[in-house]
């Protein structure tokens, strides 16, 4: 059986429009997206929270045009589980423009991993939001393993009902990358206990963090200016550990679906100086996925 009915369609993302009268720092790079191929060949996990459209590499390079962006990492979603077929198989397409990051089972042998590698891989995911995928106990055995290869782990954890995240990270012998803001709770705050720790880490240069996807924690829709204040104090704090992402096609959205350029203009990000912008949109990504 291709899936669960209780898995629901997501809404598809907004076409890429006409040129923006803006423009992206020459170099830019999309720190998060996901593209999902055709379900006889890549079929979905039975057990999943979302079920996507058919949205393949060659629709969202139509999104690079559109927006100036030149590089892009592609990210493992939960709905393949750990089958990173569809993945892998886009890596292949623009292997000097794309990086990826994969969820794998802890006991993949070291020869898979270099295989990756050399398509492109830099990181794995643990997704503690969504079913399926690896734990947080699997950060020990494979960052040792992953760490030789120069790796990362990338985790989607909610700060408010995560672990504890500072011993995690500290204790990590790999980098670690928050997704989505840590998905920080707007009404919270920047002063409270789960924000400030992650704030801490930042300041301390042991981990990165996504600036994508507002849409998932505002209270107040677009232009989400509830978020604001979260973004602003992440770039005041550390702005080179900071990755810029569009989280494009946006899945798991059944209202709302945001436009991509809105959420560029929109965000402090854009209104910050030049290195700072270059900092973000260039320079890190290429500090972490192509150094």
């Amino acid at each position: 059986m291709d899936g669960i009915v209780e898995a629901p369609p997501c809404l598809p993302p907004h076409p890429p429009g006409a040129a923006p009268s803006w423009r992206l720092p020459d170099g830019t790079c999309d720190s998060h997206m996901h593209v999902f191929g055709p379900r006889d060949r890549y079929p979905l996990a039975p057990l999943r929270s979302y079920t996507p459209h058919l949205l393949t590499i060659d629709d969202y390079r139509a999104v690079m045009a559109a927006l100036g962006i030149a590089r892009a990492v592609l990210v493992q979603p939960s709905v393949y589980g750990m089958d990173n077929r569809a993945l892998l198989d886009a890596l292949a397409i623009a292997p000097d423009q794309l990086r990826g990051v994969v969820v794998v089972p802890p006991d993949i042998p070291d020869g898979e991993l270099k295989a990756m590698h050399r398509l492109g891989v830099r990181g794995i995911r643990i997704n503690r939001r969504n079913p399926g995928g690896l734990s947080l106990s699997d950060i020990a055995t494979l960052g040792r393993r992953i760490g030789r290869l120069g790796w990362h782990i990338q985790l989607q954890i909610e700060l408010a009902t995560s672990c504890d995240l500072d011993g995690l990270v500290r204790g990590s012998p790999v980098p670690i990358v928050i997704d989505h803001l840590g998905f920080a709770d707007p009404q919270a705050g920047v002063a409270s206990p789960a924000f400030r720790q992650l704030l801490h880490l930042l300041e301390d240069g042991l981990l990165w963090i996504k600036l994508s996807a507002p849409y998932r924690m505002s209270r107040t829709g677009a232009p989400y200016a509830d978020m604001v204040p979260i973004v602003e104090t992440l770039l005041s704090a550390r702005p080179d550990r900071l990755l810029w992402a569009t989280d494009w096609p946006h899945t798991e959205l059944w209202s709302g679906m945001p436009h991509d350029g809105d959420l560029l203009v929109t965000s402090p990000l854009w209104q910050a100086p030049p290195g700072i912008r270059k900092a973000v949109f260039v320079d890190n990504p290429n500090r972490l996925y192509w150094a």
